[in-house]
């Protein structure tokens, strides 16, 4: 049985390094929807960052946030599409566990992040309480340019200096 979980960055496959606030967002995204899953522990978005672009093993990075598994995958956005590949690894044996793809509409994102989220949940065996089975169920559309503001802005705001919290605002507001 699994315990506890970190999800690491998703890599960026879209080519554009400025596209990489899309991948931080997916990634927590991904971490807000499995912290909804009772007994299951997730490492933190702070935590897990550390590791974007590492050259530590799975097994370093598992033993350093004292996990039994971890998610990794990537994210390519492409037009209007999206596309999630996720993999849960089990921590000690550096055996895949699960393996999946989840391509959807940009306007479907929240479904897709939380069918990748209820998916991984179900793997791991843990407990869905009706109230985290409803809010990984389904998931209303959004508009595709609003929501890349808000992830723009998210990033922004994980820069933690003045400037960049200005910017984040504009973008909200926007």
């Amino acid at each position: 049985r699994i315990h506890a979980i970190a999800v690491l960055p998703l890599a960026n496959l879209s080519g554009d390094a400025t596209q990489d606030y899309f991948a931080d967002g997916m990634t927590e995204a991904l971490i807000t929807d499995l912290a909804r899953v009772k007994g299951l522990d997730v490492i933190s978005r702070t935590s897990v960052m550390q590791y974007k672009a590492t050259q530590k093993t799975l097994r370093q990075i598992a033993r350093e946030l004292a996990v039994d598994a971890v998610v990794e995958g990537s994210v390519i956005r492409a037009g209007d599409r999206v596309r999630i590949t996720a993999q849960l690894i089990e921590a000690s044996s550096d055996r895949h566990l699960w393996a999946n793809d989840y391509d959807r509409d940009a306007r479907d994102v929240l479904s897709l992040q939380h069918d990748v989220a209820r998916a991984i949940a179900r793997e791991v065996r843990a407990t869905l309480t009706p109230q985290a089975e409803a809010d990984l169920t389904g998931g209303r559309r959004v508009n595709p340019a609003a929501h890349d503001l808000y992830l723009k802005g998210r990033a922004l705001v994980y820069r933690y200096n003045e400037p960049s919290i200005a910017q984040a605002i504009g973008l909200f507001e926007e």
